[in-house]
């Protein structure tokens, strides 16, 4: 008979802090990009309405936190895969083939 290992990596269990820390950063650089995008429009031409622009700004700093949490749960995730498609060999990382 086969036995399947499906037990999970107990060591480091999924911290939803860290994913939380993560949206924080994320939200954090979103609201510098938003900054950044604030000074760029408001030193052109363009008039565009103000409800229009602060939606923009939030669209920009919620992709933001977004990219945080996506990023964060997937590391989590693959480091707690017992299956050995997820798993990389150290040896190549870093090299061109």
């Amino acid at each position: 008979m086969v036995e399947l290992n499906n037990e999970v990596n107990k060591r480091k269990p999924f911290s939803g802090m860290r994913v939380l820390i993560a949206v924080a950063i994320g939200a954090g650089l979103g609201l510098a990009v938003a900054y950044f995008l604030k000074v760029l429009i408001d030193n052109s031409p363009a008039e565009i309405a103000l409800g229009r622009l602060r939606l923009f700004y939030l669209m920009v700093i919620s992709s933001g936190g977004l990219g945080g949490f996506a990023i964060e749960t997937m590391r989590q995730l693959q480091e707690e895969a017992t299956d050995p498609a997820y798993r990389h060999s150290k040896s190549n990382r870093g090299r061109r083939p």
